[in-house]
């Protein structure tokens, strides 16, 4: 499979950055940069699952894309056009 080992690369720092950048602070959960960060690491570690066939990777990753998207899907349909997040949010309330 042409390209799996830097697809890798990137998935892993796609992954790295989404959990820093929420422990740090600089993103929310429910920030769509996070959501879709988790989104591109799923779907490129997914791809790496492929061949040589990985099915517990496979499967885990392809089951943390679905969630990712629905962290997407929910971020998105609940929004108007002033509530935007775009780093963290206080976490008191």
């Amino acid at each position: 499979m042409a390209y799996s080992y830097a697809i890798g690369i990137v998935a892993g720092i796609c992954f790295v950055v989404a959990f820093g950048a929420l422990n740090f602070g600089f993103l929310s959960s429910v920030s769509p940069l996070y959501q879709s960060l988790n989104f591109l690491g799923a779907i490129g570690f997914t791809y790496t699952a492929i061949s040589p066939f990985n099915p517990g990777l496979f499967i885990l990753e392809a089951i943390w894309a679905l969630v990712a998207l629905y962290g997407l899907w929910k971020i998105w349909t609940r929004r108007s056009g002033s509530d935007v997040d775009t780093g963290a949010r206080n976490a008191e309330a």
